[in-house]
């Protein structure tokens, strides 16, 4: 019987046993799941072979063609990590569901990120040309304008100068400094894959995602002739694949004047005649005689000044708004914007205003059929666009005032007929000046896979363009005048048309091929008209009906047509991660030249080898990038305008038998042998990273020798012709473009500090001109020096006191301008002027640092220049250094025999501008600054609270632009700004907000 209970207890225990051990096998194996998903890219493409992994295990799957995967989990509270080469790793908790959607975001930073190179994209390891790129988190940090802005200080070698700050004015660009002499020096920019050809500022920045500059000719040779000075790659927004998302992004702003110029105040204005009258010989001390005016003296006995320039500023205010939206299906995809733009100016009378509306749709048909279009409309407004009240505010006696006793509107403040109120224009419709354009330019694309690897691609990009400008002046304005109108337009009409064949492939995962092929077609046609009319006998409708005119005046019209015809094929061949080569060949045709000369071949070839992938150094743990970059190749330009090539007629006037009468005459010398001036560039890189990537940055050395510069050579006078343009002389530009990128602190606690370091050194030269290295004095053109150089005598002083002898020996008398002796021949002759400077600066940089902790986020951006020279437009050819006594003056520190100054020559009255002896000398200024120019403090709040309003981001921002600048030009010589030099420097308050549902 005992026996029998223990036996039947063993039994039930390993009965009970294998029960449990089935539970728990059937437990846990209830407890695995399958997640299946896709993979995508931030444009809605599907990314092969990610890595998608359980975390703290070795379960793992890759994603397949089309980005799909599968993957066993162990329980609903497994996390999945997502990792490809190129894009931030993502993590995502199953949390009860079987499908799990992963959009990865490229990681800018890593080696193997994607980069737009012109007709396709390429990873950044594989590149071999000097490029530098832009990404949408750096493009947000500073609220802009128009494109141009985005670049400065951002892209080493770019130069941007910001010329005017005036609503609706575009910076220029200069990329590696200026190559032709006679031709425009401006960078191409590519627009989602199309050249545009100008007004940049039609464009809404928000709309755009990313920015690649291509620099040498490795990279430009693509776009052939095109690309002579540089490629800007614009690349905007495009729908993702997902739930539909809206964005609205605003800001408001204000525009306050902080440095204006430095003219006399009342007390010092008539210390100023009385000190020019007292130079006069007899000098002339009679107040009556002074000031002829009884306003004037009015003003003097009762101390009653007017400050003109506090007439004309007032505070300028800025508006932007966005609103986009954007989404997306597995075969469509859409994002549509609408744009707001509106800057009134800080002057009366000036103004701008954006509208901008832009759609782009990508569809697939299939799997091997792709459209797409991009299409933007535009419309924008410039008021006052050629108009500007501040250069007569500064010359106006500020004895004068703007209204009568009456309280009338004074046209003339004191009596004197060359000085009306500089507040006549902004009268009412008194003065008009404006300016409307609308464009609507298209990108249109089809794509189709034929086999694996071999694509097909057509592209048109039509670009439509029309301006309409009017201008009115009423009587008052131009006093003396009758009433004055006119109006101009313009129409463009341009179109790309390029078709592709592209071949990518990786044979053996260690061999990768890609193969561009491509034919295409540039056009443009553009047709202007204009008529100017006077005696308008209702100043009423302004311009809007020139027929009631008394007087036509003038009336013109033009059209020029030119397209270009390109083939190319590039070779792009990457082998093991290690090694890269480009081969790249374009042939150009222009309508512009002559039979014979149309065609010119540029090539290219780049080489890159990716040292640290090597074995030897893969041990080397803080390294994690070094690369070796090599590229040379040649782009052209055509520096002709349509038909200069050909014979050409100009109207002139003769006699005919005693009556007046007009015919036509030869206007130039043709040359049919005129060919493309050529750029040929050599370009050795370096790009290094360190502490993975934590430290990274590149160093590019380059020399472009541009020849066959297209330039007049003179001819016998016997000709009738001073020239003729001919293919003769060359330009030289080397220089070193440096950037660094660092991860300063990367703490636990999420405080973070990075920082982007630009900069570029460049010298320009001229090699050769028409009569070989010989300057060419009347052009400004000197050998071994920049283009834009500046000549002329150098300033040492003023003549003193008991140098009467010596001065008069130089042609001079004491108080005026003392100039060097160059030569040393005791006497000042032509012989003696040398290049003072250069407005083409030596040395750029910029310097950016980011700060985020815990939401907050600060990003201060500094930009500098050095080694340049300005030429300020208010101490050259007006009447703000005219030294006589008339108008309004800069306040200068002027020479008197009571105060023996070296700076500034002695008033004379009634002398005007021109009299003063040697006074070109006196607008050379060392232009060098440090600006910090932008200051941006925000805070996005967190999931949490932006979930309760349905929203899935929100964040506002401070910003501020140009709150400091230090420079010797401001800092020494009480100057405006060393960029704006001829209107008052301003600073820019916006508060704005982006936030997305």
């Amino acid at each position: 019987m005992k026996k029998r209970i223990t036996q039947f207890v063993v039994d039930g225990c390993k009965q009970g046993l294998l029960l449990f051990l089935m539970l728990c096998y059937t437990l846990g194996h209830a407890q695995n799941a399958t997640v299946t998903g896709k993979v995508i890219d931030a444009n809605g493409g599907p990314l092969v072979g990610v890595s998608v992994k359980v975390k703290g295990s070795q379960t793992g799957a890759l994603s397949n063609a089309e980005g799909n995967y599968s993957i066993n989990v162990p329980n609903q509270s497994a996390v999945l990590v997502f990792t490809f080469l190129g894009m931030k790793p993502k993590e995502a908790l199953v949390n009860g569901r079987n499908t799990i959607n992963i959009t990865l975001d490229e990681d800018a930073s890593s080696l193997d990120a994607i980069m737009v190179v012109g007709y396709g994209t390429q990873s950044k390891r594989d590149v071999t040309g000097s490029i530098s790129s832009i990404k949408e988190k750096t493009l947000r940090e500073v609220p802009v304008t128009n494109i141009s802005q985005m670049i400065e200080g951002r892209i080493p070698g770019a130069y941007v100068t910001a010329g005017a700050n005036k609503p609706g004015t575009t910076p220029s660009i200069r990329i590696r400094g200026n190559r032709s002499l006679s031709a425009g020096n401006d960078p191409l920019y590519v627009v989602d894959g199309i050249p545009v050809n100008d007004a940049i500022t039609d464009f809404n920045p928000s709309d755009v995602v990313s920015i690649e500059v291509l620099k040498d000719a490795s990279a430009t040779a693509i776009y052939g002739s095109r690309g002579a000075n540089g490629v800007i790659l614009v690349t905007t927004a495009r729908g993702k694949i997902g739930q539909t998302d809206v964005r609205y992004n605003a800001y408001y702003g204000i525009t306050e004047v902080v440095r204006r110029a430095d003219i006399f105040n009342g007390e010092e204005f008539v210390k100023f005649v009385r000190d020019a009258n007292a130079a006069l010989t007899p000098p002339v001390t009679d107040e009556l005689l002074l000031f002829k005016d009884p306003i004037e003296r009015e003003s003097i006995a009762l101390g009653r000044y007017t400050d003109w320039q506090d007439l004309i500023i007032k505070k300028g205010h800025t508006q932007s708004h966005e609103l986009g939206i954007s989404s997306g299906t597995e075969k469509t995809k859409v994002n549509l914007s609408l744009g707001y733009f509106d800057d009134e100016g800080y002057l009366i009378g000036q103004n701008y205003k954006r509208y901008t509306a832009r759609i782009n749709i990508d569809q697939n048909l299939g799997k091997r059929i792709k459209l797409g279009m991009s299409l933007l409309g535009s419309y924008s407004q410039v008021d006052g666009a050629n108009y500007n009240p501040y250069a007569g505010a500064l010359i106006t006696s500020p004895l004068g005032q703007p209204y009568d006793n009456e309280g009338k509107f004074a046209i003339y403040p004191i009596n004197d007929p060359a000085m009306p109120n500089p507040l006549l224009a902004t009268q009412g419709k008194k003065f008009v000046n404006l300016e409307n354009r609308t464009r609507l330019l298209g990108s249109f694309f089809a794509e189709a896979e034929i086999i694996s690897g071999l694509k097909y691609r057509v592209n048109f990009g039509p670009d439509l363009r029309n301006t309409r400008g009017g201008s009115f002046n009423s009587t008052s304005v131009s006093v003396g005048v009758s009433p004055t109108a006119s109006t101009s337009e313009g129409f463009w009409f341009s179109y790309a048309l390029d078709n592709q064949l592209t071949y990518d492939k990786v044979f053996k995962k260690k061999h990768k091929l890609n193969v561009t092929a491509l034919y295409g077609i540039q056009e443009r046609v553009n047709e202007s008209s204009n008529i100017s009319v006077r005696d308008l006998p209702v100043e009423t409708t302004t311009y809007h009906n020139l027929g009631s005119a008394g007087t036509i005046v003038g009336v013109g019209s033009g059209y020029t047509r030119w397209n270009i015809l390109s083939y190319m094929g590039r070779i792009n061949y990457a082998f093991d991660g290690r090694y890269s080569l480009t081969l790249t060949g374009r042939a150009d045709g222009s309508s512009r030249f002559a039979p014979g000369n149309k065609w010119s071949f540029f090539p290219s070839a780049g080489f890159a080898y990716n040292i640290s992938e090597e074995k030897f150094l893969k041990d080397v743990s803080f390294l994690s990038n070094l690369k070796l970059r090599l590229g040379y190749g040649s782009v052209g330009q055509e520096a002709v305008t349509p038909y200069q090539t050909l014979a050409q007629l100009v109207r002139t006037p003769y006699d005919f038998d005693g009556v007046s009468a007009f015919g036509f005459a030869p206007g130039n010398v043709p040359n049919k042998n005129l060919k493309w001036e050529t750029s040929t560039t050599a370009n050795v890189a370096v790009d290094f990273g360190f502490l993975n990537q934590r430290i990274s940055g590149s160093i590019d050395v380059y020399q472009t020798n541009t020849t066959d510069l297209l330039l007049p050579a003179p001819l016998p006078p016997s000709t009738g012709f001073g020239s003729v343009t001919t293919n003769i002389g060359s330009t030289r530009n080397r220089g070193i473009d440096f950037s660094l990128s660092t991860q300063n602190i990367v703490s636990k606690s999420g405080f973070q500090w990075s920082t982007d370091i630009t900069a570029a050194i460049n010298k320009g030269e001229i090699i050769e001109l028409a009569l070989g290295k010989v300057d060419d004095i009347g052009a400004g053109r000197f050998i071994g020096k920049s283009i834009n150089s500046y000549f002329d005598y150098e300033k040492i002083g003023i003549w003193q006191t008991g140098e009467q002898a010596q001065a008069a020996l130089f042609g001079s008398r004491v108080g005026q301008i003392r100039v060097k002796d160059q030569d040393g021949d005791g006497k000042v002759t032509i012989a003696d002027r040398i290049v003072v400077g250069s407005a083409d600066p030596r040395f750029t940089f910029g310097f950016n640092n980011n700060f985020s902790f815990k939401g907050f986020d600060l990003a201060v951006f500094v930009v500098g220049v050095q080694n340049k020279t300005i030429s300020s437009p208010l101490y050259d050819n007006q009447n703000t250094v005219a030294f006589g006594g008339r108008y309004n003056h800069l306040a200068l520190d002027y020479w008197t025999p009571t105060n023996p100054t070296n700076a500034y020559p002695q008033p004379i009255a009634g002398q005007g501008p021109g009299a003063v002896l040697y006074r070109g000398t006196m607008k050379y200024f060392d232009g060098s600054f440090v600006r910090i120019r932008n200051i941006n403090l925000g805070y996005t709040l967190s999931n949490l609270a932006v979930s309760k309003i349905g929203a899935k981001s929100l964040r506002f921002y401070l910003n501020v632009t140009n709150p400091f600048v230090f420079s010797p030009y401001v800092r020494d010589h009480k100057g405006i700004d060393p960029e704006i030099l001829d209107n008052p420097a301003t600073i820019n308050y916006q508060l704005g907000l982006n936030v997305n549902f």
